[in-house]
């Protein structure tokens, strides 16, 4: 069966699209335009505002600083060159080919150590 039979005959567009059409006339829409409806459009996007995107916003704050915090605490592990680690059977196409794409040149050890001293 080629895929083309094979979409034509499982696909759901024309039956959504049939589905869509009936649900979402015109007329059912101004329907849903109470003033009830419009009250609590307004109060919950009251409460994203004033509450939920701050709420985020703290929350990252908080994230953040314990995540500095706990940076000053912590100090990068001894290099030990490890055979089996590091392996490099090609060269990345970028930089100078040893490192990675994020490379973090304090944190990250090449084939040959870490590259800036603590």
């Amino acid at each position: 069966m080629s895929v083309r039979v094979f979409s034509r005959k499982f696909s759901a567009g024309r039956q959504l699209r049939a589905v869509m059409d009936e649900q979402f006339t015109a007329e059912k829409l101004k329907s849903h335009c109470s003033p009830e409806v419009l009250q609590g459009l307004g109060l919950w996007k009251k409460v994203t505002y004033f509450i939920g995107l701050p709420g985020c916003l703290l929350a990252s704050i908080y994230c953040i600083n314990g995540h500095l915090e706990h940076e000053k605490h912590t100090s990068r592990p001894e290099f030990v060159p490890y055979e089996h680690l590091r392996i490099r059977t090609r060269r990345f196409p970028w930089g100078n080919g040893d490192q990675t794409l994020f490379h973090n040149p304090k944190l990250n050890a090449t084939t040959h150590g870490y590259e800036v001293d603590e």
